[in-house]
């Protein structure tokens, strides 16, 4: 069929591969990259971010790792302030987490992401540490009409 909408995905990025852990209530930068629309994401303006981490003991059930971006070049080359527990920047979703100690995959999808950013987690009252170990990755993707 013709003319229906499609997804269309471009390459995965690691914002980070092996972040350190995160105490309960604190916030850490995913710094192994920051990520940029036409840099990284083919103009597509949107990004699905999967999480993978885990907890050494048991987190609060349905409780969440929170994503910020911090905006980059947003004035010619100055930047927002980098994020902080009590003065979030851009709020780009939640990684909602399991009452498990085994690694948890979450996926988060995000519309219209800043063009380009730096991305932090904040541990966000699961009442525990984040072990770690924890990968961000983002995939851009963009709807566009079949051909």
């Amino acid at each position: 069929m013709s003319g229906e909408t499609i997804l269309k995905f471009g390459t995965p990025k690691a914002l980070e591969a092996n972040g350190a852990s995160i105490a309960n209530n604190a916030l850490a930068q995913a710094d192994d990259a920051s990520y940029g629309v036409v840099a990284d994401g083919a103009y597509y303006p949107h990004a699905k971010f999967v999480f993978s981490g885990a907890f050494a003991t048991a987190p609060t059930e349905n409780t969440v790792l929170g994503l910020y971006a911090r905006p980059l070049n947003i004035k010619s080359t100055n930047d927002s302030d980098a994020p902080e527990t009590t003065r979030p920047t851009v709020m780009i979703g939640a990684f909602v987490v399991n009452n498990v100690t085994t690694m948890q995959y979450i996926e988060l999808l995000a519309e219209d992401v800043p063009w380009e950013a730096d991305y932090y987690i904040h541990n966000y009252g699961t009442g525990q540490t984040l072990s770690a170990g924890w990968t961000l990755d983002v995939t851009p993707y963009t709807t566009a009409p079949a051909a």
